[in-house]
């Protein structure tokens, strides 16, 4: 799809922010900053974003959206579902691993966004229905390879959330992880493995 020039400016500053807070951290980062990185002035970063705290938390927005849309890539591919689920097993560690420095400083300095963000419930409100969605899609993917006492006992979306919490403790794993670039891979494979087992002992069939 092509971005509009909007959509790409605000990809071009979003890209340009991210290494900026990624080495600075949010407290030493600032929007003189990020415009001079950018060339452009401060008035016009000021058109894209109203403030530091929402361009931060777009950053954080746009590394959930592209891991979601990979996924629905994925899931819509014609092949074995198990399969699939291992590529977005795969696909989820890599991409953290990907990101790695940068979701440990936004681990670090969330607190400080959200005492600054006015409009921070709108946006744990979004996450917790972007949360959702994905579980549900999720769900929806994986009922045919369910169980069925599984799917006479809870619906697809507390499928996909079983699914999904068990993405997101390994990839937060993975984000404090020091080891080299060896030991991830062995990781990488050992929480693929460990996840698909409990996968298929507990709701697949």
């Amino acid at each position: 799809m092509v971005k509009t020039k909007e959509e790409a400016m605000r990809d071009f500053v979003l890209n340009h922010s991210e290494s900026l807070f990624t080495i600075n951290g949010y407290k030493n980062t600032s929007m003189d900053m990020i415009a001079e990185k950018c060339e452009i002035s401060k008035p016009t970063l000021y058109n894209y974003f109203e403030s530091k705290s929402s361009l931060f938390l777009e950053l954080f927005t746009r590394f959930q959206s592209e891991i979601a849309e990979k996924g629905r890539v994925l899931m819509a591919q014609n092949k074995d579902k198990s399969l699939i689920i291992e590529e977005i097993i795969d696909l989820s560690l890599d991409f953290v691993q990907e990101k790695r420095d940068f979701l440990r400083m936004m681990i670090r300095d969330h607190h400080m966004v959200a005492n600054e963000h006015e409009d921070i419930d709108d946006h744990i409100n979004l996450e917790l229905r972007r949360r959702q969605e994905i579980a549900i899609n999720l769900g929806e993917f994986m009922k045919d390879i369910v169980r069925p006492e599984i799917l006479g006992e809870f619906d697809v979306e507390m499928i996909g959330i079983a699914l999904r919490n068990l993405l997101e403790g390994a990839f937060w794993d993975s984000i404090k992880d020091d080891s080299t670039n060896h030991e991830n891979h062995e990781n990488h494979e050992k929480q693929k493995k460990l996840i698909m087992k409990l996968l298929k002992s507990g709701i697949l069939i």
